[in-house]
Order: C-alpha cells, then sequence, then structure tokens
C-alpha cells in the first residue's frame, strides 16, 4: 500500500510541469557598426541586425539604412561581450528588449552618430556558427 501511494505521488507530480521558459529573449544576427556618442567607445551602443530567432525570424528591431545599406529588425546593443565588437561579425544573444526605438541623448563628442533604435540588453553573447 505504501508503494502505491509513493508511485501515485511520484506520477502525479510529473504531469503538472510546464516546459522552462526562459524570462529572455534568444536569436543570432550580425554586427553591423556603434553608435558614435560617448569619449569612453565602451559605453556607446552596438547596433545588430538579427537574422534568426527561435520563433520564425521575429521582429525585435526596426528598420535602418546605414552607408547606403538597408537592413531589418536592427537593435542598438549594450553589454555585447569586447571580443564581438566588431563590424560582420556573426554573434548568438540572450537579451531583454525595450518595447520602444528611443534616441541616444547626452552624447561627450562634438558630432554624435546615434540611431533611433529599441535597446537589447544583452544577458550572454558569443560567436555564432550560422
Amino acid at each position: 500500500m505504501v508503494l502505491l501511494v509513493v508511485v501515485y505521488f511520484a506520477m502525479s507530480s510529473c504531469n503538472n510541469k510546464y516546459p522552462f521558459k526562459p524570462p529572455y529573449k534568444m536569436a543570432s544576427g550580425y554586427v553591423i557598426g556603434r553608435e558614435n556618442c560617448n569619449e569612453d567607445l565602451s559605453k556607446d551602443y552596438w547596433l545588430i541586425e538579427i537574422v534568426s530567432s527561435p520563433s520564425p525570424i521575429k521582429q525585435y528591431g526596426d528598420t535602418l539604412t546605414l552607408n547606403g545599406v538597408k537592413y531589418i529588425n536592427v537593435v542598438k546593443a549594450t553589454g555585447l561581450s569586447e571580443s564581438l565588437k566588431v563590424v560582420g561579425e556573426k554573434v548568438g544573444f540572450d537579451f531583454n528588449i525595450t518595447s520602444v526605438a528611443t534616441s541616444t541623448s547626452g552624447c561627450s563628442v562634438d558630432t554624435p552618430k546615434t540611431y533611433k533604435l529599441k535597446v537589447a540588453s544583452i544577458i550572454n553573447s558569443g560567436r555564432a556558427l550560422f
């Protein structure tokens, strides 16, 4: 009888588990540039064009024309690993994103180059192999 009760509780506890849903988004893309706003370059946002995500190309970002090239699904990122801050780098990253595109203000350089885009706060990042 005791064995039957143990088996019942073990079986019933397995049926109410839901798949883990992380508290962040995941995507991969290309580093396409950087804002130029701060004298300390480590404080500038990096621009990433998202080209894939777990769901069929979720539109997290906005459209941006940069150096005559039109990019779709672009975000400006904070927290990108230093080794990935290279234009053309393929990156995979976990992030949270703001819901509204914003322009960077309070720049410390004479001729800032900023963009009105949503901000992706990167939690983890690494080189992508896509």
